[in-house]
């Protein structure tokens, strides 16, 4: 099973060229870092409602794998 854990997100971040995700990627390694959501989105500048709804899409698609 895939775990936040489990992944290396520095690596992935910066192997990626779209902006848009590395920003998502960065927000899930924020968030294995142990930061909460509204911690993430004050620091990546983005709304905590997209934070939510990034972590739970991951987890959605974790959990169907």
């Amino acid at each position: 099973m895939i775990t936040l854990e489990s992944i290396d997100f520095k690596s992935l971040i910066a192997k990626e060229t779209n902006g848009r995700m590395r920003v998502r990627l960065m927000a899930l390694s924020h968030i294995k870092d142990g930061a909460n959501n509204t911690q993430t989105a004050r620091n990546l500048h983005i709304s905590r409602r997209i934070v939510n709804d990034w972590v739970k899409r991951f987890y959605e698609k974790v959990l169907m794998v």
